[in-house]
């Protein structure tokens, strides 16, 4: 008799039994006896995931949920970066950009794939440390390629701020872009603030070198290869009181 059931996210159970006498194994290198009273094969059914007769022999297997896959992958992540990026244009010759539309609707859903890429991805991603790239090389690339993305988008709130800040902008639009702006920079900045408290917390100071999560992205100020300052304090104070001279 087999049984097989799921603890924990991340965590493989792998019930192996000979009769009602078997093993756990848990994570790595953890081997856990376990002892099944004689239940019978429908009470099985109604507390585990399923059940598989195979005779006298032990037999190994796992239990794989079935993931939802309509966001949270790598190729519906792309997508979004594709659809935010293509609001940014640049010129061939002289390498300047500009937003191509600066409709409240189009501006609000880039900026909020700017927020996902960065919270959901990234900021995931290096909370793990250093050890996980090692073991997942495989993510490297399109981590980075992420990132990159990520820039650019960082140069597209630039753009908008600019667009914010111009006098020439009718008062109407540039209100609504304004407020725009400011939902997503500020929830930018709590964001930002909660994920640095993360990284810098007591308990991962304690933490392995390589094991400690990585505080990534994040750049001094007056670094010239980032469009804004990792601290969006003074911008919502700008932006706040642009909106009140209206």
């Amino acid at each position: 008799m087999v049984c097989y059931s799921v603890l924990e996210e991340y965590e493989k159970l792998i019930i192996a039994v000979t009769g009602w006498c078997g093993s756990t194994l848990t994570g790595v290198g953890c081997v856990v006896t376990v002892v099944c009273p004689p239940l019978s094969p429908d009470d099985l059914n109604r507390t585990h995931q399923h059940c598989v007769l195979a005779g006298d022999s032990a037999r190994f297997s796992s239990t794989h949920r079935v993931a939802e896959c309509s966001t949270g992958t790598l190729e519906y992540i792309q997508s979004r970066c594709r659809e935010a990026l293509s609001n940014l244009s640049t010129d061939p010759e002289t390498g300047t950009h500009c937003l191509l539309s600066l409709l409240p609707a189009t501006l609000q859903g880039y900026e909020e794939i700017h927020n996902e890429v960065e919270f959901e991805w990234l900021r995931q991603y290096w909370f793990q440390g250093q050890r996980y790239t090692r073991f997942c090389s495989w993510w490297a690339r399109p981590m980075e390629q992420l990132e990159n993305d990520w820039r650019e988008m960082e140069l597209m709130t630039q753009l908008l701020l600019a667009a914010v800040e111009e006098e020439g902008q009718p008062e109407e639009g540039r209100r609504e872009m304004a407020e725009t702006l400011l939902t997503a920079l500020t929830d930018r900045q709590q964001h930002r603030q909660t994920w640095r408290d993360r990284c810098h917390s007591s308990l991962a100071q304690t933490l392995p070198p390589e094991e400690a999560p990585v505080d990534r992205p994040f750049w001094a100020d007056g670094d010239p290869s980032m469009p804004l300052p990792f601290d969006l304090a003074d911008i919502i104070n700008r932006v706040e009181s642009l909106l009140w001279r209206m």
